[in-house]
This record gives C-alpha cells, sequence and structure tokens, in this order.
C-alpha cells in the first residue's frame, strides 16, 4: 500500500511538474515575439536623430542587448531553430556600434551604421521567415 502511495504521489509531481513545460508552438511563438522586440529596437537605435543626446544612443544599445539577451533565452527553447546568421549579423552591428567614432555626431554614427542595419535587417527577416513568425500588423 505504502509502495502504491508513493508511485501514485509520483506520478502526480510528473504530470504537475510537465503542465509547466511550455509546447514547442509556444516556445516558437515566444522566440518570434522576441525576434520582433529585438528587431524593434534596432529599429529605434536606427530612427535616433540630429537632436539625439549621447545618453540616448547608449541607452537605445542597452534596450537592444537586453532584448537580444531575450533572443537567446527563447531560441534555446525552440530545438529547430537555426541562430547563426543572425547571431553573425547581430555580432557585427554591435562590434560597429561598440566601435562608432565618439567625436560625431549621433546622426553621421547612425548614418555609419546603415550598412550593418542592412544586414541585420537581411537577417532578421531571413530567421522569422524560417521560424514562420506571424506578422503583429
Amino acid at each position: 500500500m505504502r509502495l502504491a502511495l508513493v508511485a501514485l504521489a509520483a506520478c502526480l509531481g510528473l504530470v504537475a511538474c510537465g503542465s509547466n513545460k511550455q509546447s514547442p508552438a509556444d516556445a516558437k511563438q515566444q522566440l518570434c515575439s522576441s525576434v520582433n522586440a529585438f528587431a524593434a529596437s534596432v529599429t529605434s537605435l536606427q530612427g535616433l536623430g540630429l537632436n539625439s543626446s549621447k545618453d540616448e544612443l547608449k541607452s537605445a544599445v542597452d534596450n537592444i542587448q537586453q532584448a537580444w539577451d531575450k533572443v537567446v533565452a527563447d531560441a534555446k527553447n525552440v530545438k529547430t531553430v537555426n541562430t547563426d546568421n543572425i547571431k553573425q549579423t547581430y555580432k557585427e552591428l554591435k562590434q560597429a556600434v561598440q566601435n562608432r567614432p565618439t567625436n560625431e555626431p549621433v546622426q553621421q554614427v547612425i548614418a555609419g551604421l546603415a550598412p550593418k542595419f542592412t544586414a541585420f535587417a537581411d537577417a532578421w527577416r531571413q530567421f522569422a521567415s524560417s521560424l514562420q513568425c506571424k506578422s503583429s500588423s
């Protein structure tokens, strides 16, 4: 009898633990949401204007990193996703931002980063397409 109760408790414990696990479809949708938020943060950086300060630039870069960290975390839950291309283009964009000239106006810095933004946008579209993410618009 005691063995049966232990076995029953173990089975119920497994069911309870398993119910918190995200389904593959939910994990994929979460990754799509993270990728869209990441792309929006990059677009915000790209949209900085003539009146933007260096603090606004730093804040935009920090937001991009936080959004990227979320993408990386969510990608771990989607086993079939290939993040190589988007990781590489993000790394190149991040390096370009980190190595930006600090004595130039923000708008000029952003304009100089245009090729990296374009490469990232292409990689993002390919990545989102591979996930078959549905657009929120």
